[in-house]
């Protein structure tokens, strides 16, 4: 045997394997994804997850989940896209647009410019009732309660922005609250501490609540102001039809100052977990859970967190609003009026 040629041969082969253990193996260059587990976020409320595994050689244009009644739901279907995406890693979103005694399917997805790519496939069967759900412009979620002929949401507002995307001012300074003149509108979150928010809601100015800026803006009829589309901010009559389905009479309601007896009680939520001790008469029997948010005075100063709730009406007198007030050593409801310029809690109605 020629030895320099078997060299040449040998140094030929490691050459070769050299450059193959080099290569990428071939599955590295695939797009792959992964549908995760599916989450009751909470009553109504659930939370599709999925991975990107592994980005492939193309760039990942738009992912999100496709959504059925039906089996292996594609992207020809309902479509939850969560934009275009260039990392591997973990994602989800949150539904609640969903009917009662109801299988979904669902698959997480990725779409690249010659492809669509899908995850395993994963159910989930909705409870036989549902609690109506809605959402506001910022993606919050909001449980709501029927009362009597009217449907009301059961948590405080905490929109940020108007329905057609436009921003609510934030004001913090306190001096710079107290400098509103009678239409500013502003929002800001109680302490100017934002975790709050997630619970009691925002406090707004009652122009930013209706959403004008003068006396000339205020329209007849219901207006939605901050609230989400098909709700508005209650008037003062539609908040006397909540009381006197709660048990006050016409007189009582028409009244000012305290009234009824025990209607505060039926709207606040029970217990002192959130309401400061003794909380009298709570019962919560409507559902409206309301919460002691306080408010913010035309000076600018933090009042009453954890004793009171106030709610704007959308009904005015003068240069003052209609509103509603509940407190934590009493069973009855105030009915007066407030300044515009001060930061009150939102209730919003069904239209």
């Amino acid at each position: 045997m020629n030895p320099v040629k078997t060299k040449i041969q040998i140094g030929i082969v490691f050459i070769l394997f050299s450059l193959n253990g080099c290569k990428k193996p071939e599955t590295e260059n695939i797009l792959s994804i992964t549908t995760d587990n599916i989450e009751i976020f909470s009553k109504g409320i659930y939370t599709f997850k999925g991975t990107i595994v592994s980005l492939g050689n193309e760039e990942i244009k738009e992912y999100g989940f496709c959504w059925s009644g039906s089996v292996n739901p594609e992207t020809d279907g309902i479509l939850i896209k969560l934009g275009a995406r260039n990392s591997t890693g973990s994602f989800n979103t949150t539904v609640y647009d969903v009917l009662p005694g109801t299988t979904y399917y669902v698959k997480a997805y990725a779409k690249t410019s010659s492809s669509t790519y899908y995850g395993n496939e994963k159910s989930f069967t909705t409870p036989d009732t549902l609690p109506l759900l809605i959402i506001d412009v910022d993606h919050n979620i909001y449980y709501t309660v029927k009362i009597g002929d009217q449907t009301w949401m059961s948590e405080n507002l905490k929109a940020t922005r108007y329905s057609d995307g436009s921003t609510i001012p934030r004001v913090e300074e306190r001096l710079a609250w107290f400098d509103f003149s009678l239409y500013t509108r502003a929002y800001c979150w109680y302490d100017n501490y934002g975790a709050i928010g997630s619970t009691y809601g925002a406090l707004y100015t009652w122009p930013a609540a209706m959403n004008i800026y003068s006396e000339k803006d205020i329209k007849p009829g219901k207006i939605q102001g901050v609230c989400p589309d098909g709700w508005h901010l209650p008037d003062d009559s539609e908040w006397k039809q909540l009381e006197m389905f709660l048990g006050m009479s016409q007189t009582e309601a028409d009244e000012e100052n305290w009234r009824g007896e025990d209607e505060g009680g039926a709207l606040k939520h029970t217990g002192t977990q959130y309401w400061t001790s003794p909380n009298t008469g709570s019962t919560n029997e409507s559902g409206f859970r309301a919460l002691p948010a306080g408010w913010r005075d035309g000076a600018g100063y933090f009042r009453n967190f954890g004793t009171s709730a106030r709610f704007w009406s959308s009904s005015k007198r003068a240069d003052y609003a209609w509103v509603r007030q509940l407190d934590y050593n009493s069973s009855r409801i105030y009915r007066g009026t407030q300044g515009l310029y001060e930061g009150t809690s939102v209730r919003c109605i069904r239209d």
